[in-house]
């Protein structure tokens, strides 16, 4: 029989040959890197393995629970980095193991992706809105499913498994009615309320503030399209700008994302416009050295929500029988000082 080696083990995860050195002499090596190197040196049939890493293995296989999937489909952003340090931690804390997978843009019937959900996968956690065909058929896989967002019904998600999502109506509502005690009298909204339940909250309680504030139709507008990624990326966000014969007092955005495109997009157009015009995001992601630090935005505990999605989803796990539950989370937004208009 051949003899296995580090070098194959190596190999076999993806590791270097000093790593799976440093775990099979019991120097200190990242937890889940160590219970993969020692498990797979088993596997393989390494006769070096010291007998005390083997009954080290036997106990981390007495509190292993397997692991939840994620799946995700966006592009990375501040706000995606914070929930998933608080979904590891959650993880870890509860002692599951993560597994990530970007969703192929090709696998619209999620058959693919179903393949990959074997016997360690207690849960599937979905990052992000994917079609109702994708989810019945990870549903088959029988498994306790938790959805971030949901499309405009929620209900039908419901059928499937928990939903958490962010209150967002009252959040932007509030912070429209502040600009509209500013004097401010046009309005845009950026964004694509169809595939978000989160997004139509946010244009609603723009809708709702701008009634009440007795701003006419006619001082609205709306770029609601659905777009490639649907997400409005920048070059989509500067297209809009360069689009608008005259440029709205405020423009209302789905996220932080969105606000800090059309900030770029204004100056790119025209400095002045930059200062003047009011921006309203969501998320509370604005870095601290980005030039316009006036934009009104909503604060989300993005760790403790990442937590939260774990927590449902393993209440679920451990409680079959529960019933499936639409959960909201608070939201805090930001009041900030109005900027200096120029006449």
């Amino acid at each position: 029989m051949k003899k296995v080696t580090m070098i194959e083990i190596a190999k076999h995860l993806g590791l270097s040959r000093n790593t799976v050195a440093k775990a099979l002499s019991g120097k200190p090596v990242a937890a889940e890197t160590r219970w993969e190197i020692i498990k797979t040196a088993k596997q393989l049939g390494y006769a070096k393995l010291n007998p005390q890493l083997l009954d080290e293995l036997n106990k981390m296989k007495e509190i292993r629970k397997g692991s939840i999937l994620l799946l995700f489909n966006r592009a990375e952003s501040m706000f995606w980095k914070a929930i998933l340090t608080g979904i590891s931690d959650e993880l870890k804390d509860h002692h599951y193991r993560m597994q990530l997978h970007i969703v192929d843009e090709a696998d619209t019937d999620g058959k693919k992706t179903l393949q990959m959900i074997d016997d360690d996968v207690q849960g599937v956690v979905f990052l992000c809105a994917f079609s109702t065909e994708f989810i019945q058929e990870i549903a088959k896989a029988e498994r306790p499913m938790t959805f971030f967002n949901a499309t405009i019904d929620p209900a039908w998600y419901l059928r499937y498994g928990n939903v958490v999502s962010m209150e967002g109506k009252n959040a932007v509502y509030q912070l429209t009615r502040q600009v509209i005690e500013e004097g401010r009298r046009t309005f845009a909204f950026i964004g694509y309320p169809e595939g978000s339940i989160n997004i139509k909250d946010r244009m609603d309680g723009m809708i709702q503030a701008l009634n009440e504030g007795g701003i006419e139709e006619k001082e609205r507008r709306f770029f609601t399209e659905y777009k490639n990624d649907s997400y409005y990326n920048y070059t989509t966000v500067e297209e809009v700008i360069q689009s608008l014969e005259s440029i709205p007092d405020v423009i209302v955005c789905a996220n932080d994302d969105i606000a800090k495109f059309a900030a770029s997009a204004l100056f790119k157009r025209d400095l002045s416009l930059a200062k003047q015009v009011r921006l309203i995001g969501f998320d509370n992601t604005i870095e601290e050295d980005f030039f316009k630090q006036d934009i009104l935005t909503v604060h989300i505990r993005k760790e403790e929500l990442g937590r939260r999605l774990i927590k449902t989803t393993i209440d679920k796990i451990e409680n079959p029988d529960l019933d499936n539950s639409f959960i909201m989370v608070a939201t805090y937004p930001i009041y900030k000082k109005h900027i200096t208009r120029s006449n």
